[in-house]
């Protein structure tokens, strides 16, 4: 990556520009769209790029400027140029390295002087770690994934994320972070200053979105200061702040409302998310508690939730499967569990799920032969459609 920056002018080492450099197992996408987002609508002389991954449903999602994704032309005009590099200067760049220096082609083309960049994994070895002078580094959380990369206990992965550190740079840190390891980690970088985002009272869970704005406008606010390197020039308002941070990326609690044509039945209430692990998940199945909170009145002092879910789930292979599939089975509104195959080579099979928790084969409902999403999200539908209880339902 580091030759590949290089055959391309090294855009990223540019002294005028601002670059926020943003790590964390969860919620690194979506603290990273609330600070483009914000700092684009305070004023109409940022051009912020921003680059996110993976994508949800273009490849084009992974770099935009004020929003507007990279066209096709454009990564038909920009990456040729870069495959030949790669060719002339016998360069085994990977994929997303390739994608990377796409994007900041991309960024430059537009004279972008604010820069957004979301790590791909971890940040020590990530081919963002290019930067050498953030404004910004941030870490969101830290939580137990991708062990057999990054490392099989919290510490490590902690000093895998703390990579993106840099001296003389400062660093802000979500609230769940073993605090001990990443400030021992920004010491040793020599980072200007260490920086933690509050949690909620006492420790509580709290919705999931209001952390990530809550990160986020911590680093607005950290990057007005005015020893900030390359601080933000115009004046960010606390209205600029709540426009900015109300923005998520897509299937981040994204709900809509489906119309069960299937079945000829009343339209479904539909919740997508792209929980994927133990922690995140924790964070959606209070999100879903706190957001369809309808209560029957069971005592005088007892109330009872009445709204049933269901989910259509599926995990790549390296998740932590057991454990995701016990949290949704041990949670006492869900109504049932669809089990999908994702065509990817990364997803988990269904023998893979049903081996890593025995009981899915009892209460789940799957389909060796047709392992689909679209399968089982119309024997969901269908079984919604014709159910006898009274209970709202979610899917």
């Amino acid at each position: 990556i580091k030759r590949l920056h290089e055959a391309i002018g090294s855009p990223m080492d540019k002294s005028n520009l601002t670059i926020i450099h943003v790590a964390g197992t969860n919620g690194k996408g979506s603290v990273a769209l609330k600070i483009a987002k914000t700092i684009e609508v305070s004023s109409p002389e940022y051009r912020v790029g921003l680059f996110v991954s993976p994508h949800v449903s273009s490849f084009r999602e992974r770099m935009q400027v004020n929003s507007r994704l990279i066209s096709e032309s454009e990564v038909e005009r920009l990456l040729p140029p870069i495959f030949d590099l790669c060719h002339s200067r016998r360069i085994p760049a990977t994929f997303f390295e390739i994608t990377t220096v796409l994007a900041f082609s991309f960024f430059a083309s537009k004279n972008a002087n604010v820069v957004v960049l979301e790590t791909g994994l971890g940040g020590r070895l990530d081919a963002t770690n290019i930067v050498q002078r953030p404004s910004l580094s941030v870490i969101t959380s830290i939580g137990l994934e991708h062990t057999r990369i990054l490392g099989d206990t919290i510490e490590k992965i902690a000093l895998e994320k703390a990579g993106i550190m840099k001296e003389g740079c400062p660093v802000l840190v979500g609230p769940n972070v073993p605090h001990e390891v990443m400030k021992r980690a920004s010491v040793d970088k020599n980072c200007s200053d260490y920086v933690i985002c509050a949690a909620g009272e006492h420790g509580e869970i709290v919705d999931y979105d209001v952390e990530n704005s809550n990160i986020a406008i911590s680093a607005i606010q950290m990057l007005q200061r005015p020893s900030a390197q390359r601080r933000l020039p115009y004046f960010i308002s606390p209205d600029h702040m709540k426009e900015g941070t109300s923005h998520r990326p897509p299937c981040r609690f994204e709900t809509t409302i489906l119309s069960n044509s299937t079945t000829n039945h009343e339209p479904v209430q539909v919740v997508l998310d792209v929980a994927h692990n133990p922690s995140a998940l924790r964070y959606l199945l209070h999100k879903l508690n706190s957001t369809f909170a309808t209560t029957t009145t069971t005592t005088t002092t007892h109330k009872r939730s009445n709204t049933k879910l269901r989910f259509v789930v599926g995990f790549s292979r390296d998740k932590d499967l057991s454990r995701c599939a016990r949290m949704l089975l041990e949670h006492d509104r869900t109504q049932r569990i669809h089990l999908v195959e994702a065509a990817h080579p990364r997803a988990a099979t269904l023998e893979q799920m049903l081996h890593a928790c025995p009981e899915l084969r009892r209460v789940a409902n799957y389909d060796a032969e047709d392992r689909s999403i679209t399968a089982q999200i119309r024997r969901a539908l269908e079984e919604m459609a014709t159910s006898t209880e009274e209970e709202g339902q979610v899917l």
